[in-house]
């Protein structure tokens, strides 16, 4: 447990570090060992995935997950009061400052210790770390493209020659796109021909929170983030889209994927005194606040109607014994009346709100499943039935462990449904492959989202537009009567960055589309 309490000290001295924009703060913190740890490869590489955003933590679930991409999302039952999709810029603004105080600020580091060892062979060796970081940091840095636009990166993080903060100009959106997609392809290819000696496998095995040092693991993750990146931009640049995903599911010796739930990319405590939880036990709970309502159109319109197997896993019944989510059609007196007598399901106890053990997720097997299944039904070379149907299954499995690794004692653990039940619910009228296939698809994958992945799941709706949903104009608000296409910059960009928030000002607007939201 040493090595996690040095892990943790090092990240909030990160955060101090990159907060101050002074270099003797750096050099303080960072070389000083009265004051700090010492820092290196290893443990920078670590604490790059104790992340705050990723992991079930109150203050991006309270503020920021739940209201605001869950309400844009519908995976969240939210009332209809005023002003209902304006953007709490303080709390947007927190998540953007997350990914250049943790992401930009680690990896930079990372990257500066790695450039100065002092043989051939440590650069080889740790190598292996730098490339792993990087995949997870294209994964947040395009998560990032996909809620505000065009965002720093080549340039954030940096240092001119005096030591002095460099203030980063804005890659375009496209561009990091098509770079995150070039850069994932070459370390890709990079895993798949590295051979590590003991000494450092051992040590990437030891630092790493989210494959245990498995590169066949990483080659997994790396190759579905191609996938969901690839085909994320696919009704913008089809032939590109099209010509990568195909390359990667024709190869599986070459690209292997995500396949199976236990293979999600997921962090994951392996304890409850790991330090990768909080310290508040009470964390998630808090996070989901006093009405961790269930949503309309998922519970009501779709699985209930299908008896989904996943129901019991989610969600709560409410006082009528049966599964409510609560419409974006009622008023703001009848939910206030709804929730008073007790008729709409919340979110379950035993696999979110009281559960401790929650992972981050980063990418599942479920998801991969749907994106081949919408490969193969648009543009041909496999079973898009089957693939639809495997995402659904692995999706069960996915959530039923979820639930039975649960750190609440007082909770009802839930049993794997039955075959019968399970092709029982293939077959329903609202689930089966045969009609209006992509939009089952798209549905699917974004029940498998649910709340704790709304960013996916808004981002995934928006490029699709489906499922369909209706999103009721708020007439009381002058601000966003209408639900965003995007995230507005934070405040402190238009202070700090003028100079170049200036050249992206004229597209920061609640109407401005991300690229690859062109149906």
């Amino acid at each position: 447990m040493k090595k996690h309490i040095v892990l943790y000290t090092l990240i909030l001295l990160i955060f101090s570090v990159f907060s101050s924009c002074k270099k003797s703060v750096i050099d303080d913190n960072f070389y000083n060992p009265e004051k700090a740890v010492t820092a290196d490869v290893p443990r920078l590489y670590a604490g790059i995935f104790a992340h705050e955003k990723v992991m079930p933590r109150y203050w991006n679930l309270y503020t920021f997950h739940i209201p605001v991409l869950g309400t844009y999302s519908q995976t969240s039952g939210y009332t209809n009061g005023k002003g209902v999709y304006e953007q709490p810029t303080n709390y947007t603004g927190t998540r953007w400052d997350y990914f250049f105080t943790h992401d930009i600020a680690i990896y930079r580091e990372l990257e500066k210790y790695y450039n100065k060892l002092q043989t051939d062979a440590e650069k080889e060796g740790y190598k292996l770390f730098l490339e792993t970081a990087r995949i997870f940091l294209f994964d947040q840095a395009t998560q990032m493209v996909d809620m505000f636009g065009d965002v720093p990166f080549t340039m954030a993080g940096g240092l001119n020659a005096e030591g002095k903060i460099i203030l980063p100009s804005y890659d375009k959106q496209t561009e990091l796109y098509s770079k995150a997609l070039t850069e994932l392809k070459r370390i890709s290819d990079y895993l798949a021909t590295v051979s590590p000696s003991s000494f450092y496998g051992n040590q990437l095995k030891a630092y790493d929170y989210v494959n245990g040092g498995d590169l066949v693991k990483w080659r997994k993750y790396c190759n579905s983030l191609i996938l969901r990146l690839a085909m994320r931009t696919s009704f913008k640049d089809e032939n590109a889209s099209k010509t990568l995903v195909q390359t990667i599911l024709g190869n599986p010796s070459t690209y292997p994927i995500i396949n199976t739930a236990a293979e999600s990319a997921v962090i994951q405590a392996n304890s409850l005194t790991s330090s990768l939880l909080p310290s508040d036990k009470n964390e998630v709970r808090n996070g989901f606040g006093v009405n961790p309502f269930a949503p309309g159109k998922m519970v009501n319109d779709i699985m209930l109607p299908s008896n989904d197997p996943r129901l019991a896993v989610y969600f709560t019944k409410n006082a009528n014994n049966t599964y409510q989510g609560i419409s974006n059609t009622l008023t703001e007196a009848q939910v206030t009346t709804g929730v008073t007598a007790n008729l709409f399901s919340r979110w379950d106890s035993t696999t979110f709100t009281e559960n401790y053990m929650l992972p981050g997720i980063l990418i599942s097997a479920a998801e991969v499943q749907f994106i081949k299944a919408e490969a193969y039904e648009r543009w041909g070379g496999g079973d898009a039935k089957a693939a639809y149907e495997n995402g659904i299954r692995q999706s069960i499995a996915f959530w039923i462990a979820v639930n039975n690794n649960t750190s609440y004692s007082a909770g009802t653990k839930e049993s794997a449904p039955s075959e019968a039940a399970i092709t029982s619910y293939l077959s329903n009228s609202l689930i089966a492959y045969g009609s209006n296939n992509l939009a089952k698809i798209a549905t699917q994958k974004w029940i498998d989202f649910n709340i704790m992945q709304a960013n996916q799941a808004w981002a995934e709706w928006r490029r699709t537009k489906l499922p369909v949903l209706s999103f009721p104009t708020d007439g009381s608000s002058s601000i966003s009567p209408n639900i965003p296409t995007r995230l507005l910059y934070p405040g402190s960009e238009k202070d700090l960055n003028k100079a170049n928030y200036s050249a992206v000002s004229a597209a920061d607007n609640i109407t401005t589309k991300i690229f690859w939201d062109v149906k």
